[in-house]
């Protein structure tokens, strides 16, 4: 039920007892864990057969930050695609999903199985710091539209694509990585334009959903929708009928460091249905949060039902997909087959 990041290259100790002892779901990767497109698979390759090693041979989910523009944490020869903001401005489906089946064939090519895009958040508010030129649309139905299609594209590959930030981190004025911001518009509004794109894609398909550190006040003024049980179980499971994964956004950053107590994560987590924890960077946060979610089940704190009913998905969602297997395309080929998308892409920038 745990995603982290990791330091180095290669595989190592530490790396080996996150997976063999501590049974890790899965990985995020970052600039630090990548030199070139061959180190790489050899690093992937060897984290999934360790993996599929242990006796429950189940795989990890490797993950990764591609969403296009500014947020892409593995550069050349991967695709520098535009902005997704250009999606929406060409209002073309055909362009959308090409953009998703290329960025999910890069993905694939080096065995990366999940990735963190779509952004499904309208983007409505100009003094915005942190989504902007990230969401699709500054239109709840467009953004929905152009989401539908990259994820169809993503999943044609084989690759999981994550919808985020739900329920959409459009509007805030404050960048969540650094404080909790508010979104203070009424119910209404709130349904209309940021359950929108949300409600379209879980309607086509999309089966994993990422978490946004942000107070909506008219649904819950006291915890921000990643451990709300009212937004997370209310309003994503029942009125939007979602059955598939819920992630957290990284449990590092400052919205949710400075205004919820570590001790307290995995109880919140449960009680909201979170499946998955991410923790980007700290080592030591990883193996604190698995202790500290194993002792809050042995004295009571959490019902060991919700965890089993979680790690059950988990691992039933892994078997239905092949998540373990990279590609036999060569990136650097698919990275000149893209040369024509990327240009059409940026041809419909502001």
């Amino acid at each position: 039920m745990i995603i982290t990041g990791f330091a180095g290259t290669c595989l190592n100790s530490e790396l080996e007892e996150l997976i063999v002892n501590c049974r890790i779901g899965g990985l995020i990767l970052f600039e630090r864990n990548f030199e070139d497109p061959d180190q790489l698979i050899g690093l992937i390759n060897d984290l999934q057969s360790l993996a599929m090693s242990c006796p429950a041979s189940v795989p990890l989910f490797i993950s990764v930050d591609q969403e296009g523009g500014r947020v892409a944490r593995l550069k050349s020869p991967f695709s520098d695609f535009p902005q997704p903001s250009c999606l929406g401005q060409a209002e073309s489906e055909s362009l959308a999903h090409r953009f998703g089946l290329a960025l999910g064939r890069e993905m694939k090519s080096v065995g990366i199985n999940m990735v963190y895009a779509p952004v499904l958040d309208v983007n409505t508010n100009s003094a915005n710091p942190i989504i902007g030129t990230r969401a699709l649309s500054d239109t709840p139905e467009r953004a929905g539209r152009m989401g539908k299609a990259v994820i169809a594209g993503i999943q044609e590959t084989g690759v999981i694509p994550v919808g985020k930030h739900f329920p959409g981190h459009g509007d805030t004025d404050r960048d969540s990585h650094l404080e909790l911001p508010y979104v203070n518009r009424d119910a209404d509004s709130l349904e209309k334009i940021e359950l929108e794109p949300f409600a379209q894609t879980i309607d086509h398909g999309l089966k994993v959903v990422m978490t946004a550190h942000v107070i909506y006040s008219a649904w819950d003024d006291k915890l921000p929708a990643t451990f709300s049980p009212i937004i997370l179980k209310s309003i994503l499971r029942e009125k939007l009928g979602f059955d598939g994964l819920v992630i957290t956004d990284d449990l590092e950053m400052k919205a949710v460091e400075k205004n919820i107590t570590f001790e307290s994560i995995p109880r919140l987590g449960s009680i909201a249905g979170v499946d998955l924890y991410l923790i980007c960077h700290d080592r030591k946060k990883t193996l604190s949060l698995q202790n500290q979610m194993i002792q809050d089940i042995k004295r009571g704190h959490i019902d060991k039902k919700l965890i089993e009913h979680s790690a059950q998905k988990i691992i039933d969602f892994k078997k239905q997909i092949r998540v373990s297997s990279h590609g036999k395309e060569n990136l650097s080929d698919l990275a000149r087959d893209h040369i024509e998308l990327i240009q059409e892409m940026k041809s419909h920038l502001p």
